[in-house]
């Protein structure tokens, strides 16, 4: 027979959790991670959500000359910081949901 009893707490358990990942979210928007490519001639600033917030170019990579350079070092200092980000948030959902990151599936629970 079933039990109700099991059945509310797991909707608490499942309301918590809830809770802590949409804390852990507002967290990860607030927290920064910077990526400087090219000596410092780049800079990537994103939110812990993987979300761009800033750039900054040095004015000699803003000449038709360097668009190759400039493309990639955008390139580069992106995907760094991206795969940060996923590291940052990997640790913080995991931290609020006490499931394991490795788990198949747990990329797009959160």
């Amino acid at each position: 027979m079933f039990n109700f009893g099991d059945l509310g707490n797991m909707m608490k358990m499942l309301k918590d959790l809830q809770e802590n990942v949409k804390k852990a979210k507002e967290e990860l928007k607030k927290e920064e991670i910077e990526v400087e490519v090219g000596g410092g001639m780049l800079k990537i600033v994103e939110n812990g959500l993987g979300e761009v917030i800033d750039i900054q170019i040095d004015k000699s990579l803003l000449n038709e000359e360097n668009e190759e350079v400039l493309k990639d070092l955008l390139i580069a200092a992106l995907n760094e910081a991206n795969a940060r980000a996923k590291e940052v948030m990997s640790k913080k959902m995991t931290e609020a949901s006490g499931l394991p990151a490795n788990l198949p599936g747990m990329d797009n629970l959160f």
